[in-house]
């Protein structure tokens, strides 16, 4: 029985004197946070689907107010000065598109998985959708007066009230969900074309400013 203890007191003195490996349980902590900050975010596909229609919206309405406005500049620009303002425009639309991309990310982020991280392609359309819709309701009352506090309590508190009530309706039509999805594929060709554009617009503004 002697035998035994000691043989059990070595097993636990062995085992006691084991170094703890520091490098393993670092990895492992890393792991961890990766995965639990992985599990945070939509998927990149959606993120890139959501980022392409963010593009589509602020590239297209910049373009239409600058043709609505060109007739203007010829009047007082020249040519290069015309092209320069192109270039502001399109760098501005490109900042403004990673900024509401980014922002509807990191709601995802932020709010319960269930309201806009699952299913975030379809949900962020719908977003985007919503406020595009405000906003050119916005610009258009701006354009005949400026706005009373009633104005512009509606136009920021109801599309809020709006994309939920429209996520849950989406979200219960599959068929829907696919039309848009299908549209959304559609739009990501214009990420081939209006994102050089907006690199190459951000790369002049740059240049002239620290130049």
């Amino acid at each position: 029985m002697g035998e035994n203890q000691v043989a059990g007191w070595r097993g636990i003195n062995v085992g006691a004197s084991r170094p703890y490996n520091s490098t393993s349980g670092g990895k492992a902590r890393e792991n961890l946070n990766r995965n639990f900050i992985g599990n945070r975010f939509p998927h990149r596909s959606e993120i890139i689907a959501v980022f392409g229609v963010a593009v589509f919206v602020c590239f297209s309405w910049t373009i239409i107010g600058f043709f609505h406005k060109l007739s203007s500049f010829t009047l007082y620009f020249t040519l290069g000065e015309i092209a320069t303002i192109f270039a502001y425009m399109m760098a501005f639309a490109l900042l403004e598109s990673l900024t509401v991309a980014a922002s509807i990310v990191l709601l995802s982020v932020i709010l319960p998985a269930s309201w806009l991280k699952e299913g975030f392609a379809v949900k962020g359309f719908v977003f985007l959708i919503v406020a595009t819709v405000a906003a050119i309701l916005f610009q258009k009352e701006l354009k005949d007066h400026y706005p009373s506090t009633l104005m512009l309590l509606a136009s920021s508190v109801l599309p809020l009230l709006l994309i939920p009530f429209l996520i849950i309706i989406v979200r219960s039509m599959p068929k829907v969900q696919n039309i848009l999805l299908n549209v959304q594929d559609r739009i990501l060709i214009m990420l081939f074309i209006y994102v050089p554009i907006g690199l190459l617009s951000l790369i002049v503004v740059m240049y002239r400013n620290l130049l």
